[in-house]
């Protein structure tokens, strides 16, 4: 509807047999006013969302350049692995410390691959990407373990903590690669959320005093992935997972979810409640498939 002068409109309205005093006159202004209103609003909530469909575009192509250049250096190590050399000066193949699980080995590495500087990008978002890889028959073969870590302190770095079995060989690479992208983009969100990269939209105060209490107590361990920057971080990632993948969206959430009733690590109760803060939540990002 277009905006109307008040004689402009006081004429239709008249023409129209609808103004007969001007109390009524009065109340079609304002109707008319507020129609207005809220097509603005509207208005500007459509420009909201294309702006951040824009970005998210933006954050995909980082994504995606990181993904390829991190693939890159996956694979010579896995090769240099299978022969037992080291890649770029790093020790690839190594036996774990008695007692050790994975996380602790990797943790123990003081070295790392690195797989470049990513500043100036047109998303707005510049970080260090670095990887840590062993090659260990601590996983089980056709297995994968990863991670990943979101550090700000000096420079913005991303490290991705990865390990496959040696039987695997690079034939591992193709089941690895959307839980790539998945890693990338959920500490690229964090990235966002503070420090150096924030975005004033996306801004989220620290939680570190939660997170603290999660960890000390396993049985409110499912909080952990609704805690306010988990939220979008968890969204966002296992969308760029689906993608990658070409698999339905529901699907890949509900197979996530569903790992962590099948390791234990929360009931179906507690599945429920993170679905649904999910659920909820995807509408107001904007341009991720909705949850059932």
């Amino acid at each position: 509807m277009d905006r109307l002068g008040k004689k402009e409109f006081e004429k239709r309205t008249i023409r129209l047999g609808i103004v007969k005093s001007k109390e009524i006159r009065s109340t079609a202004i304002v109707k008319n006013v507020k129609h207005s209103i809220q097509i603005t609003q509207k208005s500007k909530e459509i420009v909201v969302s294309l702006k951040d469909i824009l970005m998210e575009g933006r954050y995909d192509r980082l994504v995606g350049q990181i993904t390829k250049d991190l693939m890159r250096d996956l694979k010579g190590a896995i090769k240099s692995g299978m022969s037992n050399k080291p890649y770029k000066g790093y020790v690839v193949r190594e036996e774990p410390k008695k007692g050790y699980n994975v996380q602790a080995m990797l943790d123990d590495e003081s070295k790392t691959i690195e797989i470049g500087d990513y500043s100036n990008d047109p998303s707005g978002v510049s970080v260090t990407v670095e990887l840590k890889y062993k090659m260990t028959d601590i996983v089980e073969s056709g297995k994968f373990y990863i991670n990943g870590f979101a550090d700000e302190v000096g420079w913005t770095t991303l490290e991705v903590l990865l390990a496959t079995n040696p039987k695997d060989g690079v034939k591992i690479l193709s089941k690895i690669n959307p839980f790539i992208r998945e890693t990338i983009r959920h500490e690229i969100e964090h990235f966002t959320q503070s420090g150096d990269n924030v975005k004033p939209s996306k801004y989220i105060r620290n939680n570190d005093a939660m997170r603290k209490r999660i960890r000390e107590n396993p049985k409110i361990g499912y909080k952990y992935l609704i805690l306010k920057d988990e939220i979008d971080a968890n969204i966002h990632g296992l969308y760029a997972r689906a993608k990658s993948a070409k698999k339905p969206y529901q699907k890949v959430v509900d197979d996530y979810l569903d790992f962590f009733i099948t390791s234990g690590d929360i009931t179906d109760k507690q599945r429920k409640i993170v679905y649904n803060v999910w659920k909820k939540r995807i509408p107001k990002i904007g341009g991720i498939p909705p949850l059932k």
